[in-house]
């Protein structure tokens, strides 16, 4: 496990801490109220800052950047984090709606602030906390059809041009059982052999396998051995310089941005198909059950 050793560091000092103290208060070295007395006085930006660190130790850069994002937004960053109230979520949640923040983002925003609070202050989450509602648009996902489908497959593309790329990897994404994008961003040729797909899953890093249909197979051909992956998107390489930590956030940023960057060339593609939708990657998926490419 990343971290492991400083994990466990910050463990055992944390326990050798609470078994001196509760030795103290056995043999009447310290009262009782000395050690759960009401904690000083402690920022939202100190708790952040906080969190921060044990992000770190957990080795959770994606959770690592949310938490610096919202940091940064949060204008009243020393107030006490037990003064925060309704009112003072409600101005925050103004502030993320005049940067153009949307209610489903604003939503995960406020989230991760409750989450902060409730292991920070010693109040934890009040009522008034839970009760704030905050407006989310349902965003309506279009179903792509198996002829829309094969309009996309056989539309004439520019050879080695990354709007192409991008559209095999669409249709390879479907084929490939809606498999996470991410993944096949960062899939090498070696790992299509034997006509099985061989890959990590990125959000759980457990190892899988997949049998590679016939219609995948001249994606596959296409690109193999041409790139540093399979498609010319991730081009991420780790800096010897830089901690393993510093390494991942990098990593999942260029991760982001390729994925950017693919979704920008589908919204090209459907305005070339006639769709006015735009086929995100996401759609696969939910593609695959309807059609059954299985």
């Amino acid at each position: 496990m990343p971290n492991a050793n400083a994990i466990n560091q910050y463990i055992d000092t944390e326990f050798l801490n609470a078994e001196r103290d509760l030795y103290e208060i056995r043999s009447g070295q310290k009262p009782r109220s000395e050690i759960f007395k009401s904690r000083p006085f402690l920022s939202i930006g100190k708790a952040l800052d906080m969190e921060l660190i044990r992000m770190q130790f957990e080795y959770k850069s994606g959770q690592y950047d949310k938490i610096l994002g919202l940091k940064r937004q949060i204008r009243d960053i020393h107030i006490d984090i037990r003064d925060i109230d309704r009112e003072w979520i409600l101005a925050l949640i103004n502030d993320f709606n005049e940067k153009g923040n949307i209610g489903s983002t604003i939503q995960k925003k406020v989230k991760l602030l409750r989450s902060v609070i409730a292991r920070y202050s010693e109040k934890g989450v009040t009522r008034e906390h839970r009760n704030i509602r905050i407006p989310v648009q349902k965003s309506i996902k279009v179903k792509l059809t198996r002829r829309e489908i094969h309009l996309i497959e056989n539309l004439q593309l520019p050879l080695g041009d990354l709007i192409t790329a991008a559209r095999d990897l669409f249709i390879l994404q479907i084929y490939l059982r809606g498999i996470r994008v991410g993944d096949i961003l960062q899939a090498y040729s070696s790992d299509f052999e034997n006509d099985r797909f061989f890959y990590f899953d990125d959000k759980t890093n457990k190892r899988f396998s997949l049998k590679i249909i016939e219609a995948a197979k001249p994606i596959i051909d296409r690109y193999k051995g041409k790139h540093q992956r399979l498609f010319p998107f991730f081009s991420w390489k780790p800096n010897e310089k830089l901690t393993a930590f510093e390494n991942e956030r990098r990593r999942l940023k260029h991760k982001e941005s390729c994925t950017t960057i693919v979704n920008k060339h589908l919204k090209v593609i459907a305005g070339m198909t006639g769709h006015h939708e735009t086929p995100l990657l996401s759609c696969g998926k939910t593609y695959l059950c309807q059609d059954g490419y299985r």
